[in-house]
């Protein structure tokens, strides 16, 4: 019980950039999400993609990919639910955590965030409809990354978690 009114009293305080935070995760989510749903929409242009990319490749393994396009279009949709769904998930678990002032989830979310951005450039190279997504995911990660580290307002909102906790330790210790 003591928790739940710790954790309910300093979400209250929580400084505005972690509020927009919460929103840039589920404008970050929907965009992840949407994807996938695109790729199912246009499929034609999802294979056409797939078909170009595999010009790089050696004869035999082109030659296998032009005659069996629907199992790869099947294979890059189940990559792409499965990693979204991933991310999704991410996301998820880390911005609350950062927004109640744990942290360890703000590191965690820069560590995703900074490599989510870092790989959508695989996706951005894949040509239009996946550089619709990508443009605005990246856009929010970026911002998202600001408001984490940027603020004063959410380094002090860090530092006072981190000494209360610090505090509440050192009581439980001595009761002890």
């Amino acid at each position: 019980m003591e928790a739940q009114s710790y954790h309910q009293e300093n979400a209250a305080r929580a400084p505005w950039p972690m509020r927009w935070l919460a929103v840039g995760a589920i404008v970050s989510i929907l965009l992840l999400l949407a994807l996938p749903v695109m790729m199912l929409i246009d499929r034609d242009g999802v294979v056409a993609t797939i078909v170009r990319q595999g010009q790089q490749l050696d004869t035999a393994n082109r030659q296998w990919l032009l005659a069996h396009p629907s199992l790869v279009y099947g294979f890059a949709m189940i990559y792409t639910v499965v990693l979204h769904l991933i991310c999704a998930g991410v996301l998820s678990w880390f911005t609350p955590k950062a927004v109640r002032g744990r942290g360890w989830a703000r590191i965690g979310l820069s560590v995703y965030l900074v490599v989510a951005t870092c790989l959508s450039v695989i996706s951005a190279v894949q040509g239009g409809m996946f550089l619709a997504i990508v443009i605005p995911t990246d856009t929010i990660h970026i911002f998202m990354l600001v408001l984490l580290w940027v603020p004063p307002s959410v380094g002090r909102f860090f530092a006072a978690h981190r000494s209360a906790r610090r505090s509440k330790l050192t009581t439980a210790d001595a009761s002890a």
